[in-house]
């Protein structure tokens, strides 16, 4: 981001209709020529700042835009002071645009800085590997850069943040560099900014868990060995915990369970083999246990609700184990190719009723479209034993396609002529051709 700086005005020797078309040619620049920093020579000198004004302003008030200038009523300024004013101002993240001006009266100096606000929704900061600091000592140290920095920042603030990260590091004699990475999730949200110290090996000495009483403490830890010694990031560990250990209590019928993102503590060096290491905390939130209540069906043609259930193999008041229920939304989507629709999404949604503790799946059902047989081709076979095959395939052209049989079929009728095809046949393979457009498949066996 750059800043434009204007034409310095000086109330004494300027014509008041002058003025007005300086001032009527500078806003009109500012509104249709980008910010690009200024070549114009400007005279030395020093004035002493009696007022500091900022226009444009609707999310932050003056006190907190003069506090990211840096600038103080009553300090002796000079160009570059004001041009490393307008810097600390867009590396501050508050800025979409800035640009400055500034009048003086024999040697005091007004200046006005004309502003556009950053209007990005703002996502919370993290600090990845970060050990040496405490939230209070981060907080700070990105405050100098950011002064409105409190967990939250957008796109622009990124550079700010990573200056003051760095300058940290330094002050510390910490050798390393900070890398900035937005982070979400695969449909772009829960957007994260997160900060690295890249360079310096963190390796994680132990795992603990705080909360855990359902599932043993030292079962969490068993499933979490592959951490031991790894290099130590929040992110990851938090991800870790997610994928690996949560579906351990979802199995349980621990739903609601969730982690908290790791606490992190170095280890005394003088007591410990693990060097520059961290011992790693995971608060857990394990949540009740729920039951199975019930399943509620939409958007169904194909399959009656009964035959859902019975794919769905749910009963109610069973325990909710979530292994099961993903198992048998799985058994239910074979039981729609089955029946020709081959690619149907199930959405099921939990609805929880914390009284009885029970849990309602709401399954929002998309068939697709129904597919057809086509042909079957069978290559590298005699013509008699071909010609048996295609008797005993029961699927019949234009008849509803069935994703399961094909399978069947390799297992039995096939079997049936090994001889024929060599003691066992060397390869058999399937292929299944889709057209698209007219919802046929065709299918090809190939024996070589």
């Amino acid at each position: 981001m750059t800043f434009l700086r204007c034409v310095r005005l000086h109330d004494s020797d300027v014509n008041p209709k002058l003025l007005l078309f300086a001032g009527v040619l500078w806003f009109s620049l500012f509104l249709n020529v980008p910010c690009v920093p200024a070549q114009q020579s400007t005279p030395g000198g020093r004035m002493r700042l009696t007022k500091i004004v900022f226009t444009g302003l609707q999310r932050h008030s003056q006190k907190e835009a003069i506090a990211a200038s840096g600038l103080q009523i009553g300090q002796l300024v000079d160009i570059p002071t004001l041009d490393a004013a307008a810097q600390r101002l867009f590396d501050s993240g508050l800025f979409k645009k800035l640009s400055y001006r500034y009048r003086t009266n024999g040697d005091q100096a007004v200046v006005t800085f004309v502003t556009e606000e950053e209007k990005g929704a703002a996502a919370p900061v993290v600090f990845d590997n970060f050990v040496w600091f405490s939230d209070e000592e981060l907080l700070s140290a990105i405050r100098q850069q950011v002064p409105s920095f409190a967990g939250m920042a957008n796109d622009s603030a990124t550079s700010g943040i990573s200056k003051a990260l760095q300058q940290l590091l330094q002050d510390r004699k910490i050798a390393g560099r900070v890398e900035y990475a937005p982070s979400s999730d695969l449909s772009g949200g829960n957007v994260e900014h997160v900060f690295t110290v890249d360079g310096v090996k963190v390796p994680i000495c132990s795992v603990h868990f705080s909360g855990a009483t359902a599932v043993k403490e030292s079962v969490l830890i068993m499933n979490s060995n592959s951490l031991i010694a790894g290099d130590y990031k929040q992110t990851f560990v938090f991800s870790f915990a997610k994928v690996n250990l949560i579906p351990i209590y979802r199995e349980r019928g621990h739903l609601r369970a969730s982690f908290r993102p790791p606490l992190a503590k170095l280890v005394a060096e003088t007591t410990s083999n693990c060097k520059g290491g961290v011992n790693i905390t995971l608060p857990v939130e394990e949540g009740p246990i729920y039951s199975w209540g019930k399943a509620e069906w939409a958007g169904n043609a194909t399959l009656t609700n009964p035959e859902l259930e019975a794919a769905l193999g749910m009963k109610t008041g069973e325990l909710a184990n979530v292994l099961k229920i993903d198992k048998g939304l799985a058994s239910t989507e074979q039981a729609y190719g089955r029946k020709g629709h081959l690619f149907p999404r199930l959405k099921g949604t939990p609805v929880f009723e914390d009284g009885s503790l029970s849990v309602t799946y709401r399954i929002e059902i998309k068939e697709g479209p129904q597919y057809r047989m086509g042909t079957l081709t069978i290559n590298g076979l005699s013509e008699s034993t071909t010609n048996r095959l295609l008797v005993r395939w029961k699927l019949k052209s234009r008849e509803v396609y069935d994703a399961s049989y094909l399978k069947e079929f390799l297992k039995t009728e096939m079997v049936l002529d090994v001889n024929e095809m060599g003691s066992p046949p060397r390869k058999i393979s399937p292929e299944v051709k889709l057209d698209r457009e007219k919802f046929i498949v065709d299918v090809i066996i190939s024996v070589k």
